[in-house]
Parts: structure tokens; C-alpha cells; sequence
């Protein structure tokens, strides 16, 4: 995710050059049925994750993922700065003694009309909130929002439908999947409902990298061009 990618990303799509990191089990899971995550991959790759968020210029989750783990989405692991946090929170419900509320700059997506008195507590709290049209939270329009704000490097971390839109909307450049050598079955899918129906119509990766980090493998590749950005 290098400064130059992300220029040629903004200056080709007006948008942000998108990494999208997962960390699952080798069934695909991040978590099991009852929500429990800690930790599916080793401490090795979670160092390895932490590099990403520093070369990020912003995080983004949904408000799923906040609810469930409490995350600060700082880089504490590596040296280097803790990008813009961008949370997914459309009726702003995540509370105030969240952990998001320290640290780097953080910026609530809700829906336009959201409670005003809400609105204030957060911005009390120091967050900046982007109201955008009513109903689900557009996620290419909070990527060129994004951009505007001088944003051009995101590393998206979940959760599982985060994941799906982005890719659903074409909207990913990159994907980084840290795999653990562990089975849970039945559990948390990585990436939600994508619509697909045909292997013909599966979202087709190039460039594609296989390492070894601790325990885990890390898969890198890039989305085919014909596939992004639709």
C-alpha cells in the first residue's frame, strides 16, 4: 500500500487505494458461533497487521466489530503513526466509553437525521461525524469522503459485512488474509453474502503471494482490474 499506489488509485477512480485485511481460520471463519475471536492467528501476524496500519493513512470498521471486541485500532505492535479511524455507526449506538474514543482522529459515519443529542455527545468526545443519506451506510460514498479528506490509503479490518460490500461494490484493491492452521466449523464467515451464484461470477485475484508468518500463512494478491472499481 504505497503512497504512489494510492495516487494513481485517486488520480484513475477518485477513490482511496483499499487493502482489505482479514485474519481467519483455514475454514474461513473469524470467529466461532458465540462471537469468541481471541485469537484466531499468532502473535506474529498480528505484528504483521499492525505494519499495515501504519502504512495506513486510515482504518475502517463497521460497528459490529467495535461492539464485539472493543478494539482501539492503533498500531501499538510496530513503530509508526495510528491512522484516521473510521467506524460504520448508522444510528451512532456505539457507546462513549468505547475505546475508539482515545487516541488517533475518529470519524462516525451515521445516517443523515441522526439524534442530534447523540451527534453532540460524540462530537463531544472528540469525533467528527459524517451524517450520509438515510439507510445503509454507502460505502463508496464514505470512501470519497474519504479521499476529500485527504485519506488515499485504507486498510479495511471487518467485519464480515464490511467486507462483502466492499468487495460486492468493487471497491477493494487489495486483500491481505492472515490464516491460521485451526478448524471451527460452524463460526463467523470472513466475508458475508456476496450474491454470487456462479463460479463464473466469482471475483477473480492476480499478483497472488504466499508467506509464512509464525504459525499462520499470509495470502496477498491484487483484484483483477476487470472486477474493480464497477
Amino acid at each position: 500500500m504505497s503512497g504512489r499506489e494510492a495516487e494513481i488509485a485517486y488520480r484513475l477512480t477518485g477513490l482511496p487505494f483499499v487493502t482489505l485485511k482479514l485474519a481467519q481460520t483455514l475454514d474461513g471463519n473469524i470467529a466461532t458461533c458465540k462471537g469468541d475471536s481471541k485469537w484466531i492467528t499468532s502473535k506474529e501476524s498480528r505484528v504483521h497487521g499492525h505494519q499495515l496500519r501504519a502504512e495506513a493513512d486510515a482504518i475502517l470498521v463497521g460497528r459490529g466489530t467495535v461492539m464485539a471486541d472493543d478494539p482501539e485500532l492503533s498500531v501499538r505492535y510496530v513503530k509508526g503513526c495510528s491512522p484516521t479511524k473510521i467506524v460504520l455507526d448508522t444510528r451512532l449506538t456505539i457507546p462513549l466509553t468505547a475505546k475508539i474514543f482515545g487516541g488517533a482522529a475518529l470519524i462516525l459515519v451515521a445516517s443523515e437525521g441522526a439524534c442530534k443529542e447523540r451527534v453532540q455527545a460524540r462530537e463531544n468526545r472528540g469525533a467528527e461525524v459524517w451524517q450520509l443519506p438515510a439507510g445503509q451506510v454507502n460505502l463508496k460514498m464514505v470512501l470519497q469522503r474519504a479521499v476529500r479528506a485527504g485519506l488515499r490509503r485504507v486498510l479495511i479490518e471487518g467485519g464480515s459485512r464490511v467486507a462483502a460490500s466492499a468487495l460486492r461494490l468493487g471497491l477493494v484493491d487489495q486483500l491481505a488474509v492472515f490464516v491460521a492452521p485451526k478448524i471451527l466449523g460452524a463460526g463467523l464467515r470472513s466475508i458475508g453474502h456476496l450474491g454470487i451464484d456462479s463460479i463464473g461470477d466469482a471475483i477473480a485475484l492476480e499478483e497472488v503471494k504466499v508467506e509464512s508468518i509464525g504459525d499462520d500463512f499470509l495470502f496477498t494478491a491484487r483484484v483483477k482490474s476487470s472486477c474493480s472499481r464497477v
